[in-house]
């Protein structure tokens, strides 16, 4: 019989079931293996020989790793390692912290929820199923009706299990808010959390639009005008990104006006590059 929708469940599984599962096939680490390999850096403190000079000091269930050391002890690329993290993170199994060129791994041990980090934020689960659903709103798998239907299911969902009222009557009721429930601080955060979900979406979902546009006359800017100079690049981008993203585009005093002109004929193929670096990104495999 076909399941028409996923029921979330936690399933609570020892040490030695994920070592039972294990498969080993070639040098190429499988991804139950790469698991059990975070688990066990995590237990014993690992940190990466390149890091060890770094004042970090690690909590329990944390290892310190690069994301190209995984890549070379588990035979896997760097982006297929990146995209293994995220959709572990996503499941609730560990939680990154990223700093300039290491991450911090924390794996879920014992009580099936990732520590408490980032200030004590509502379900770290709220944002992930947030997002499972508006990506497919991002790539026009779903229209806005049915992300927004879902949306609203997942909120109400996260509002129910933290035993919180949102105090928001539906669009067809005559019942007014009442502002004491409306101000309950829980209610707020779980709905700032869907909404800051909704408004980096949209904006990946406007972004994606310029993935099959030109980018070539940027880099003929980095190659003829920059000279290959990569600091060059990256300031020249800023100035784009602010441009393009400041409401206000006449308070930009890092620029002067000829200068903002001439950015201004970069906007498409500095979109297209960032588009195609979107897809890449959250793409599975080698």
């Amino acid at each position: 019989m076909e399941n028409k929708q996923k029921i979330p469940v936690s399933i609570l599984a020892d040490r030695g079931v994920f070592d039972y599962l294990k498969e080993k096939v070639g040098e190429r680490k499988t991804k139950t293996e790469a698991y059990c390999n975070l688990l066990d850096k995590a237990l014993a403190g690992f940190v990466s020989p390149f890091l060890r000079r770094q004042d970090y000091e690690l909590q329990p269930n944390q290892c310190h790793v690069t994301v190209s050391d995984l890549a070379a002890e588990w035979h896997w690329h760097r982006a297929t390692v990146r995209s293994f993290l995220d959709a572990i993170e996503a499941f609730g199994l560990l939680e990154r912290t990223r700093l300039a060129k290491s991450v911090v791994i924390t794996m879920t041990v014992q009580t099936g929820q990732p520590t408490e980090s980032r200030g004590g934020q509502i379900k770290p689960d709220l944002a992930d199923r947030l997002q499972e659903v508006l990506s497919d709103w991002i790539t026009g798998k779903t229209d806005s009706d049915e992300t927004g239907i879902k949306c609203g299911q997942l909120v109400r969902q996260a509002m129910n299990e933290a035993g919180v009222h949102d105090g928001r009557p539906s669009l067809d009721s005559p019942t007014r808010v009442n502002p004491a429930s409306d101000d309950n601080e829980q209610a707020v955060k779980i709905r700032t959390v869907a909404l800051e979900c909704i408004a980096l979406a949209a904006m990946r979902r406007a972004l994606r639009g310029s993935r099959f546009d030109d980018g070539s006359e940027l880099m003929d800017y980095f190659r003829h005008e920059l000279y290959g100079d990569w600091t060059g690049l990256v300031e020249t981008s800023k100035g784009i990104a602010r441009l393009i993203l400041e409401v206000d585009k006449d308070d930009n005093t890092d620029c002067h006006d000829d200068d903002k002109e001439f950015l201004k004929t970069l906007f498409k193929p500095f979109l297209a590059l960032a588009a195609r670096a979107q897809e890449t990104t959250h793409q599975v495999g080698d």
